[in-house]
C-alpha cells in the first residue's frame, strides 16, 4: 500500500529542498535527487517527491507496519515545510 499528499510551499523550492536535506542527513535519512525530484529513505520509510508548480507531491512507498499512515504524514511534512 502507498500513501499519496501534496504540500503547498511557501517558500522558495531550493530553499526547502537544502533544508530537508541537511535535517533529513542528521535524523538518518537518505535522499537522492534535486529540488524538482528524488527519493528518501531511511528509519524504514521509503518515498519520492516531485515539485509541480508550487506545489510538491510526495508517495511514502514503504513504512514500518507498527506506523501509522497520519504518524508518517505528519513526520514527511515537517521535514518539507
Amino acid at each position: 500500500m502507498t500513501k499519496k499528499f501534496s504540500i503547498t510551499l511557501t517558500r522558495d523550492p531550493h530553499d526547502v529542498f537544502t533544508q530537508f536535506k541537511a535535517y533529513a542527513a542528521k535524523n538518518g535519512v537518505e535522499v537522492r535527487g534535486d529540488h524538482i525530484a528524488g527519493q528518501f529513505n531511511g528509519k524504514g520509510i521509503q518515498g519520492n517527491f516531485s515539485l509541480t508548480g508550487g506545489t510538491l507531491n510526495i508517495t511514502i512507498e514503504k513504512k514500518p507496519i507498527i506506523l501509522s499512515w497520519s504518524l508518517i504524514e505528519n513526520k514527511v511534512r515537517e521535514f518539507f515545510v
